[in-house]
């Protein structure tokens, strides 16, 4: 079978042999089609009995078109898809600069914090089908694309860490869980702290019913306070709430209906080899500065920001009173692009950022997911892994972190209630 070339009207040249004569190939280059027919030149001389059976076979084949390859004027298409491509590449590349950099700074950076980052998937639903039937030399843009959306938009988090050999010390398993009340969870809650495994569980949004339910639970401490609870399997020392008079400073009366929450208890707990700090809060929700952006107040967004961003501010300086280990548990109300996350917690070490697996969505309203509740750490601890429990009857899912207590001993059994 011999080989000869055929060139597309741009110069780009393609090596084919007999067998591929009367088809039809796409010019990576510039996008045009071009029939493979043999340079007249070259056409060898046939029998006269090899040209009569040459000529009833393409007979045959215009008489059977569902036999031919099916041919379109595919070059105005393939230009079309592959200026898409880039497109959509550039887009998710401006997105994710956008949500990192102004993020809690500007209107559409906050807002693609907390809308449903998902849907900048959806376009590979046209542009994957129509690569691989037009410009397959655009696959390779589109996984770029897809990469920036799950990591930097998105937030996937691959784990390797956990791959790492854990350091010696003292092991730790802490949950963080907002119940929604936890009206159902009060009546499962001893079996559920059971399946967890934690030595240390902080609740927000703990209404009566599970505030009173931790406190019958046999073998824990508790505290209850605001919204927050908090068990633990070691004693509590101390536990003081945030005196809220610095926040109440900055509301204006015009504002209040859009006041933060700025709920924070810090503890001290007696742990195996000396005292540990433990923060347990609730930080105000976005909700209320974009309920005002649907009505086309943007002031009441700029406020709740700056409302958010006080909190922090006082929140972080609360609970890093004391010297020892410290680890901040609960609803940030802030995913970790936020500026204001990045500055006021942000040289703490983030548990899923740094050894979780997916998403780790926490939060889930309708088509909306995101990931705000966080366990943080201070250098004192290795995060040995961290993964998101099953739904508990709430529209947030329980975070559970393992950690090892750098230099500790090996844990031994925890106190009892005196």
């Amino acid at each position: 079978m011999s080989t000869f070339t055929v060139h597309c009207r741009c110069g780009e040249a393609f090596h084919v042999n007999d067998a591929a004569i009367g088809r039809h190939v796409v010019c990576r280059r510039c996008g045009s089609v071009t029939e493979v027919q043999r340079p007249a030149a070259a056409e060898p001389e046939k029998p006269r009995a090899q040209r009569r059976r040459s000529k009833r076979r393409d007979t045959a084949r215009q008489a059977s078109p569902s036999r031919q390859p099916l041919t379109v004027p595919r070059t105005g298409l393939a230009r079309i898809v592959s200026w898409a491509v880039w497109a959509y590449l550039g887009a998710v590349v401006v997105i994710a600069a956008a949500m990192w950099t102004l993020g809690d700074r500007a209107t559409v950076g906050s807002v693609l914090l907390f809308m449903g980052r998902w849907v900048f998937l959806l376009p590979l639903v046209l542009l994957l089908p129509a690569a691989l039937w037009l410009r397959r030399d655009r696959l390779p843009h589109l996984a770029l694309a897809a990469v920036v959306v799950l990591g930097p938009i998105m937030g996937f988090r691959t784990g390797w860490r956990r791959a790492l050999p854990h350091p010696a010390g003292l092991p730790l398993r802490v949950a963080t869980f907002n119940t929604e009340g936890g009206g159902v969870l009060a009546q499962l809650l001893p079996g559920l702290v059971e399946r967890w495994g934690a030595q240390i569980v902080a609740f927000q949004e703990c209404g009566e019913s599970l505030a009173a339910a931790t406190a019958r639970l046999s073998g824990w401490y508790h505290f209850e306070g605001k919204d927050l609870c908090l068990i633990s399997r070691y004693p509590i020392r101390s536990a003081e709430v945030m005196d809220r008079s610095g926040l109440d400073r900055v509301k204006q009366s015009e504002t209040k209906e859009i006041g933060g929450a700025g709920y924070v208890v810090r503890f001290v707990i007696d742990g195996p080899r000396g005292p540990i700090r433990v923060g347990n809060l609730h930080l105000e929700t976005p909700r209320k500065g974009f309920e005002g952006l649907m009505d086309r107040d943007l002031r009441r967004l700029q406020m709740n920001t700056e409302i958010r961003d006080v909190e922090s501010h006082l929140a972080r300086a609360w609970v890093d009173t004391g010297t020892g280990p410290l680890v901040v548990l609960g609803d940030f109300n802030t995913p970790v692009e936020s500026r204001i996350f990045r500055q006021h917690w942000g040289d703490l070490a983030d548990a899923f950022s740094t050894a979780g697996f997916g998403l780790g969505m926490t939060k889930y309203n309708g088509w909306i997911r995101a990931r705000i509740d966080h366990v943080l750490t201070s250098s004192d601890w290795h995060v040995d892994g961290a993964h998101i429990g099953p739904d508990a009857y709430s529209d947030h899912r329980p975070l559970l972190v393992d950690l090892t207590l750098v230099g500790g001993n090996p844990s031994r059994t925890a106190g009892r209630p005196r």
